[in-house]
């Protein structure tokens, strides 16, 4: 009882303060007072068609489970973490919450979420055999499984077909499926696509550049890597083939000039949505806001270009995860069981395309892999998923990642270094920070 009206407490504090909290968890009476269902609350965040969709998820599963009910509320992405930290910190969380998995180490780690493992034991045998390995490992910490996967995806390529048509190039889906779609072919592509006009104001680029981790392919496929297996140093600088692939990615921008500079990108000047970008590096979830966007040229989307060594593609997801806090965890588990199933994916990644099934069942459906709008080639998704490889992300990600990222700027936004001497400066940012003589 001490517990539960601190919590409640807090929860009216929390409520007070921040209006975007709202319905509640515990049981709901009916008009007449007689009749009671459960309310789970779920906190998530989207796009407007990704959060229409969850809204009708939620109402198939109370139709399922009518002594449930699910209180779907939203906070925007630009806020969400910093809101859901505040929340688990303060044990008024919500029931079950979306994590992303730039986050959700450094969460576990704190005992915030309920291990999922006896819930699991309690159903059929092989209940996690239908779930693809890499997204049961980006759920586990310490040997427990915490989370089951939601809105996994991948970095793709979005083409603009138009723009490659009026150039005379071949497209690059065929390219991939003939196996010649490798790093010189995307970059002598990127090249031929790009024009500038005799002042040298450009007028269209080839490709969009990104930040890390959505690179993580070029350096990967040169033959590099970011960190050990264990986590526990950078490895890239004095790495012949890290500083290779470094090195060519910041080449789009500076040596090709097929890249928009930071400067071109100011007031969206020049995106893929404009038609001004012929190929735009993005997660498989975008989808939705370029059907939604473009309506005067044809898009599809192609895997990352292959390399030298490999031809892995970044690969992440969001954790659906259970609050150690909840008063009906059992609920919880069928919610999360649902939202994580082959109704849900089958809405959320087939018809629309946020992102890419977790669940084999799912990805060999042929329904799953019909189209009628873009993206037509949606095999792409599954290629990807099978090229897939994780990120190197820990309970220490976001500082040594944003120390890395910051080591870069000198190379990517002012063209004022090179990749070894960047990478040799991130190298000491981030072993300080690994090695816990910082941050921790």
């Amino acid at each position: 009882m001490k517990r539960l009206t601190r919590r409640r407490l807090l929860g009216a504090g929390l409520a007070a303060g921040l209006p975007w909290c709202t319905g509640g968890c515990g049981v709901q009476r009916g008009e007449a007072g007689g009749d009671r269902r459960v309310t789970l609350r779920y906190m998530a965040w989207g796009n407007p068609e990704q959060l229409a969709v969850e809204r009708q998820i939620a109402a198939e599963f109370e139709k399922r489970h009518p002594e449930i009910h699910i209180h779907l509320f939203m906070v925007p992405g630009s806020a969400y973490q910093d809101k859901l930290q505040l929340m688990l910190a303060s044990r008024t969380a919500p029931d079950v919450v979306r994590a992303d998995h730039y986050y959700f180490p450094a969460l576990v780690r704190k005992k915030y979420f309920m291990p999922l493992d006896r819930f699991v034991a309690r159903e059929p045998t092989g209940f996690l055999d239908d779930f693809i390995p890499l997204c049961l490992e980006e759920g586990t910490w310490d040997r427990k499984l915490y989370g089951l996967n939601v809105l996994f995806g991948s970095v793709i390529i979005y083409y603009n077909q138009d723009l490659f048509a009026a150039a005379g190039l071949r497209d690059p889906y065929e390219l991939n499926r003939a196996g010649k779609w490798d790093w010189p072919t995307f970059v002598q592509a990127a090249q031929a696509l790009t024009k500038h006009e005799a002042s040298g104001r450009p007028l269209q680029f080839g490709t969009s550049t990104v930040t890390f981790p959505m690179f993580g392919s070029v350096i990967w496929n040169h033959g590099g890597d970011f960190l050990n297996r264990e986590l526990t140093r950078f490895t890239m600088a004095g790495d012949a083939d890290s500083e290779r692939g470094l090195q060519e990615y910041a080449d789009l921008r500076w040596r090709y000039r097929c890249a928009p500079t930071p400067a071109d990108t100011a007031l969206s000047a020049f995106s893929f949505e404009s038609g001004k970008v012929a190929m735009h590096w993005g997660w498989a979830g975008e989808s939705p806001r370029f059907r939604r966007n473009i309506t005067n040229f044809r898009w599809d989307i192609v895997p990352t270009p292959s390399g030298e060594i490999g031809n892995a593609t970044v690969v992440k997801g969001n954790q659906l995860v259970i609050h150690t806090e909840t008063e009906h965890p059992n609920e919880a588990w069928e919610f999360v069981k649902f939202m994580t199933g082959p109704v849900a994916e089958m809405l959320l990644c087939g018809r629309l395309r946020r992102a890419i099934p977790t669940r084999r069942s799912v990805q060999n459906d042929p329904e799953y892999l019909r189209a009628d709008q873009p993206p037509f080639h949606t095999d792409v998704f599954l290629e990807s998923i099978r090229r897939g490889r994780t990120l190197p992300i820990d309970y220490r990600y976001q500082e040594w990642s944003q120390v890395f990222t910051s080591a870069l700027e000198p190379l990517f936004n002012v063209q004022e270094s090179d990749a070894k001497t960047a990478l040799a400066d991130a190298s000491q940012r981030v072993n300080r920070i690994l090695s816990g003589e910082e941050g921790f």
